[in-house]
């Protein structure tokens, strides 16, 4: 009889174990389920401010004023009055001319990035911060929360967040005197009439940067001329084409965060100058009173007066510079992401004065 006793016993003692075991592992389960679930929750991006709103390029050309004296070029090679800009011209057929060019497509559309342009005068690269996209903690995306990192552009990629590529300005002035380069009026970063308004916001945070390199003389070898590098001396210039230009839902969408924008009228982006994060949303947008000005620096553009100063001065001979076109993330107007992406033409023009001519004379 103790043995049937004690045998019951170590059956229900196994059985208890067996069950305690079995509900060990339910709950080890069960958290692994909660964690993950949290991860998700944490790591859901939307964009910054918002990954799947890109804007995508439907033309894009590049005209210098005829009779000046002026020609461009992607290679150094083939110089002309007007050129096209594609995927296909910059990733695909420039490196038979241009074997090491570094050019950047953003084939799936431009995604906002962040500039101050360029931070050293021995390097032609703007800097150029990403992130992935505001992170939530919590179910109700109360609080987001931003990281960013710095883009290295060491090799071609078409599909990319910004466009990027070199450009030749061949000017024979005939003057020892150097002229000045400018931007033509009907330089522009337009969106397509078809185009969805609700995406005007983002549309109206572009913007286009200039970096001159240096310049040589027209009997310069190209491989010469294509590797020109900085010599302490690069100059970066930032344009913003549509500095005053506020729609309606912007201007809603930034009162939620203190902020009064009004139409017609400029208002100061500060840009990431570090990379960094986590940061709070509130704590990123210009204009906001938590702004880090470690990490922040405010952005120099040219915008209203864009004509009439110049982006630099180019000698007779031929002038290295890199061209970028971004959707600026830290922009008040990018606040406004409500839609699926956009069309837009964008058309960059170039006009010099014969400064250099007239003085010579």
């Amino acid at each position: 009889m103790k043995k049937r006793k004690k045998n019951k016993r170590n059956i229900k003692k196994e059985k208890l174990i067996k069950y305690i075991k079995k509900d060990k592992h339910r709950f080890f389960m069960s958290i692994v389920v909660i964690f993950f679930l949290g991860i998700l929750l944490i790591f859901s991006a939307y964009a910054w401010f918002s990954t799947s709103l890109n804007v995508k390029i439907k033309t894009f050309n590049m005209i210098v004023s005829r009779n000046s004296g002026l020609s461009i070029s992607f290679d150094a090679i083939n110089f002309d009055k007007t050129i096209e800009i594609s995927e296909d011209i910059l990733i695909n057929k420039l490196v038979e001319t241009y074997p090491n060019n570094l050019s950047q497509w953003a084939g799936n559309g431009l995604i906002p990035v962040s500039s101050p342009g360029i931070t050293n005068s021995n390097s032609y690269f703007f800097d150029i911060y990403q992130s992935s996209g505001v992170k939530y903690k919590n179910r109700n995306l109360e609080k987001g929360y931003i990281t960013t990192s710095l883009y290295k552009e060491n090799q071609r990629i078409s599909v990319n967040k910004f466009i990027a590529f070199d450009l030749f300005l061949k000017n024979e002035t005939g003057s020892p005197i150097s002229d000045h380069l400018f931007l033509e009026q009907n330089t522009e970063f337009l969106m397509t009439s078809d185009s969805n308004e609700e995406m005007s916001g983002l549309v109206n945070s572009a913007r286009i940067g200039f970096v001159k390199v240096g310049s040589v003389p027209h009997d310069t070898p190209v491989d010469v001329i294509q590797n020109l590098q900085c010599n302490n001396d690069c100059q970066s210039v930032i344009y913003e084409p549509n500095s005053q230009i506020h729609s309606e839902l912007s201007i809603e969408r930034a009162k939620k965060f203190g902020i009064n924008l009004k139409n017609g009228r400029e208002f100061p982006t500060f840009a990431y100058k570090k990379a960094g994060g986590p940061f709070e949303l509130i704590d990123t947008i210009s204009g906001s009173v938590g702004l880090n000005y470690d990490y922040f620096t405010e952005q120099e553009t040219i915008s209203t007066n864009a004509f009439e100063e110049p982006l630099f001065t180019i000698p007779d001979g031929i002038t290295k510079m890199r061209v970028y076109v971004w959707i600026e993330g830290q922009d008040i107007d990018s606040l406004e992401t409500d839609s699926e992406g956009a069309e837009v033409s964008i058309s960059i023009n170039f006009i010099k004065d014969t400064y250099g001519y007239t003085e010579y004379e």
